[in-house]
């Protein structure tokens, strides 16, 4: 059985669709918040659920697409106690958060249903960015009873 090369360029051109570089983008004048997403939603594909007395997990990646610092100054929880924020250093000692251009950030949520049922919340981002001086983000989560 002779092996031809013929999956060489199909990798190739594979690889090539995965990405470019970091500087493929236009700054933006000033510092630029860019979130991946707008809400949050734990476990709730397929209409399941996370089970009650159990914890899951999220993130929010936080980038600067401007070409000036971003300084987040806040972040505002207005959400029940079963969302729990872990804020990067500066920001969790009340400090402001500096994102540097073309440089990110996450926050990270846990969600820990204490009752079966349906729980709401969000909170938001207060930074110095002029596309986004406030950013709320929406949670949502679903208690379930486990089997």
């Amino acid at each position: 059985m002779r092996l031809r090369f013929l999956w060489l360029p199909l990798i190739a051109l594979a690889l090539a669709a995965c990405g470019g570089d970091d500087d493929s983008y236009t700054l933006e004048k000033g510092p630029f918040l860019l979130v991946d997403r707008e809400s949050l939603a734990f476990d709730t594909e397929f209409n399941s659920g996370t089970y009650v007395g159990a914890i899951t997990r999220n993130s929010l990646y936080i980038e600067n697409r401007g070409d000036q610092p971003l300084e987040i100054t806040a972040v505002v929880k207005n959400a029940p106690a079963e969302f729990v924020l872990r804020l990067p250093e500066a920001l969790a000692a009340g400090q402001t958060l500096t994102v540097e251009s073309r440089k990110t950030a996450l926050i990270e949520v846990e969600f820990g249903p204490k009752q079966a049922k349906t729980y709401e919340g969000s909170f938001t981002l207060r930074s110095n960015a002029a596309n986004a001086p406030e950013k709320q983000i929406l949670m949502t989560g679903k208690g379930v009873t486990p089997p």
